[in-house]
C-alpha cells in the first residue's frame, strides 16, 4: 500500500522554435488554442502567489487558467495548491467554473487532491465550497482524498474531510481501507465514527477483509480502566491537563485518550463481528491468528475483551502449534502469561503442547528472549537474571516430567537454556567484573580520607587533647558522617571484592550477584553523601566567623552538585537494580488485574 504521494512542481512545457529562440507553447485542451506568451507568466505567478501578475494574464486570456502549463499536465490551480498559496487559490477559484475544479493532470490528480496533500485546510475548503464533488474523485492510486489525508497523518485535514465525504457512496472495500488507515495512524476517534456509520456494510460484505482491522488493533495498546485506581489516575491527569505549561501531562492525557478510544473501537468491532454466523467468526479468528499477534506484544486487554466472545481462544494454536501462552513465554510477556493462572487445571493440558521441533513450554522458556524484550533491562547480568526468573516461573506451572523431556535435538529444557544463554552469561560476568572494578576505586579513596580525618579533626585539639569544637553541633555532624562514610565505604569495597571472586554460575545471576551489586552501590552512594557532609561540616567549623558565613554555605551547596549529577546519569541502573532485588519475580509473575473470563 502506498502511503505517500510525490508532488513535483515542474517547469513549463517548452518547445524550441527552429527559426528563433525557444518559445513556451501552452495548449488549451478544450479549444485547441495556442498561447506562446501567457503560460510561463501564469506558472511563475501561481508558484509565487503573485495574484497581480496572474490577474493580468487572465485579463488577456480568461481560458488560460484551465490549460496545462507543465509536462505533468498541471494547471495553475494545481501549482498554487501544491505551493500552499492560500490567497492566490482563493482568488483563482472565483474565476473558474465549477467543472474546472474537476480537471485532472496527466497522473489523474485534481487540484483538490494536491490541496489535501499539502495539508492546508483553508485551500481545500475554498475548492470544496465551489464544487461538492471533489471529495469523491480518486487519485492515480485509486484513493479518495480522505484516505490520502489519513495516510499522511494530517489530522486537521482528516477532521475537515470526514464530515463532507459521503461514505454511503463508497463501497465496502473502500470503507475498510479507510478504517484500516485510521487505525494504522492512531486516529481512533475517526475510526469509531467510520465504524458506526459503515460498520454493518463492512462486516456483512463478503468481499471485505475484516481481519485486517482486527490484526492492527491487536498490536495497539488499549485502556482497561475498570479498576478504581485507574479511574482515579485518569481523572487526576485530566484535571492537571487543564493547567497550562505542563506538556508532560498533556502527553499522558493524549495517550490515555487514545487508549480509551482504541478500547471502544475494539468493543464496537467486536459487536459488529458478533452479528456474523458462528462459523464465520471462527474462520475469521483462525485465519487472522489475531490472538497470537496480541499475545506477542502483550496486548492483554485485547485478549480479555475477546475472550467473552470466543472462550476457546486458549486452545487455539498457530502454525507452529503455539497457544497464546506459548507465544507469551517466547516473547516474555508476563501479563499474558499470568492469565494462565485463571484457567485452573486446564493449564496442565496446555503445557503438554509440543511444537514441530518437539519443544514443550519449558523449552521455549529456555530459549533466548527476542532483543526487543531482552533490552528492556539494563546490563547483561540483569538480563540474565530476568531470563532465569522466566525459566524458574515456567517450571512452577509444568509437571516434573517435563523437566527431563528432550526435544528433537535431544536436549532437556535446562540444557537448552544453558546453550542459548552461554554468551549472555559470559557477557554478564564481564559486565559485573568491569562494574565492580570501576566502582571500587571511589570507596577506596573515601575510606582512606575518612580514616585520615579521624585523627586530624578540624580546629585541632587543646592542651588536654580535647577537640576545640567538641561542643559545636557541626562537629557532631562531622564525627557521625565521617564514621558512616568509613563504614559504608568499607562495606562497598567488600561487596565489590565479593563480586570479583564469585563463581558466576547461572544461578548466581538469579539473586546473589544482583543483590551484592545493589548493596555495593547503595553503600557507595551513602559513603559519597557522608563524605560530602563531612566536607561541608568542616567548612562550617573553620569558617564560622560572621564575615565568612556565606562562604561555607556556597561551598557546601557546590559539593552536593556531583552527587546530583551522579544520581541523574545513573538513574536507569538504579531503577533496574531496585526492580531486580526489591521487586522479585513473585510479584511480576502472579494473577494480575485482567480477567480472562
Amino acid at each position: 500500500m502506498h502511503n505517500q504521494i510525490e508532488i513535483k512542481v515542474e517547469s513549463p512545457i517548452s518547445i524550441a522554435n527552429a527559426n528563433s529562440n525557444a518559445q513556451h507553447l501552452i495548449v488549451h485542451q478544450r479549444k485547441g488554442k495556442v498561447n506562446t506568451r501567457l503560460g510561463p507568466d501564469l506558472y511563475r505567478a501561481s508558484l509565487r502567489g503573485d495574484w497581480k501578475a496572474a490577474k493580468t494574464a487572465l485579463s488577456q486570456d480568461k481560458n488560460i487558467a484551465c490549460i496545462e502549463i507543465t509536462e505533468r499536465g498541471d494547471r495553475a490551480l494545481h501549482i498554487a495548491a501544491a505551493a500552499k498559496q492560500t490567497a492566490f487559490v482563493h482568488n483563482l477559484v472565483e474565476h473558474l467554473n465549477t467543472s474546472d475544479l474537476e480537471l485532472q493532470n496527466r497522473h489523474g490528480h485534481t487540484a483538490f487532491y494536491f490541496a489535501v496533500v499539502s495539508g492546508v485546510v483553508e485551500i481545500a475548503k475554498v475548492m470544496y465550497e465551489k464544487n461538492k464533488n471533489l471529495t469523491t474523485i480518486r487519485g492515480s492510486i485509486g484513493k479518495t482524498p480522505l484516505e490520502m489525508a489519513i495516510l499522511l497523518r494530517n489530522r486537521k485535514m482528516v477532521e475537515y474531510l470526514y464530515p463532507i465525504t459521503p461514505l454511503e457512496d463508497l463501497n465496502a472495500e473502500e470503507c475498510i481501507e479507510i478504517l484500516v488507515a485510521t487505525i494504522h495512524t492512531d486516529m481512533f476517534d475517526i475510526a469509531l465514527k467510520i465504524l458506526n456509520a459503515a460498520g454493518a456494510k463492512i462486516v456483512t460484505s463478503p468481499t471485505t477483509d475484516k481481519g485486517r482491522a482486527l490484526k492492527i488493533l491487536a498490536r495497539k495498546p488499549l485502556s482497561h480502566n475498570h479498576r478504581i485506581q485507574e479511574r482515579i489516575w485518569e481523572t487526576l491527569v485530566s484535571i492537571i491537563f487543564t493547567v497550562p505549561y505542563i506538556p508532560y501531562f498533556k502527553r499522558i492525557y493524549s495517550s490515555l485518550q487514545m487508549r480509551r478510544q482504541a478500547s471502544r473501537l475494539v468493543k464496537g468491532l467486536r459487536e459488529q463481528i458478533m452479528t456474523l454466523p458462528d462459523s464465520d467468526i471462527i474462520k475469521l479468528i483462525q485465519e487472522t491468528q489475531v490472538f497470537h499477534d496480541a499475545a506477542k506484544i502483550g496486548n492483554v486487554e485485547f485478549l480479555t475483551l475477546f475472550a467473552h466472545l470466543y472462550p476457546d481462544l486458549i486452545w487455539k494454536v498457530d502454525l507452529n502449534k503455539y497457544s497464546i501462552f506459548h507465544v507469551a513465554v517466547i516473547n516474555r510477556q508476563e501479563k499474558v502469561f499470568n492469565l494462565i493462572h485463571q484457567i485452573g487445571a486446564f493449564k496442565d493440558l496446555i503445557t503438554l503442547y509440543k511444537d514441530k521441533e518437539g519443544n514443550n513450554i519449558l523449552h521455549l522458556a529456555g530459549k533466548l528472549a527476542p532483543p526487543s524484550r531482552l533490552n528492556i533491562v539494563s546490563g547483561a547480568a540483569l538480563q540474565m537474571q530476568r531470563e532465569l526468573q522466566w525459566f524458574k516461573e515456567v517450571e512452577k506451572i509444568v509437571s516434573h516430567s517435563l523437566f527431563d523431556m528432550k526435544n528433537n535435538d535431544d536436549k532437556t529444557p535446562r540444557e537448552l537454556f544453558s546453550e542459548e544463554h552461554k554468551n549472555l552469561s559470559k557477557d554478564g560476568e564481564e559486565w559485573m567484573k568491569k562494574t565492580a572494578t570501576s566502582c571500587m576505586v571511589v570507596p577506596t579513596l573515601i575510606a582512606t580520607v575518612a580514616f585520615a580525618a579521624t585523627f586530624t579533626v578540624p580546629g585541632g585539639n587543646n592542651e588536654t587533647g580535647t577537640p576545640v569544637f567538641l561542643k559545636n553541633r557541626w562537629f557532631t555532624i562531622f564525627v557521625i558522617s565521617d564514621a558512616v562514610a568509613m563504614f559504608s565505604s568499607t562495606t562497598s569495597i567488600m561487596m565489590f571484592l565479593s563480586i570479583l571472586t564469585s563463581r558466576y554460575t547461572e544461578d548466581d545471576f538469579l539473586f546473589s550477584l544482583p543483590a551484592k551489586l545493589m548493596v555495593g552501590l547503595v553503600s557507595l552512594f551513602a559513603s559519597i553523601v557522608c563524605m560530602v557532609l563531612t566536607f561541608s561540616a568542616t567548612f562550617f567549623l573553620v569558617y564560622n566567623e560572621e564575615k565568612h558565613e556565606q562562604l561555607p554555605r556556597l561551598v557546601a551547596a557546590l559539593a552536593w552538585l556531583p552527587i546530583t549529577i551522579y544520581a541523574v546519569l545513573n538513574y536507569r541502573l538504579w531503577i533496574a537494580l531496585i526492580h531486580s532485588t526489591c521487586w522479585p519475580a513473585m510479584v511480576m509473575f502472579q494473577p494480575g488485574k485482567h480477567r480472562l473470563y
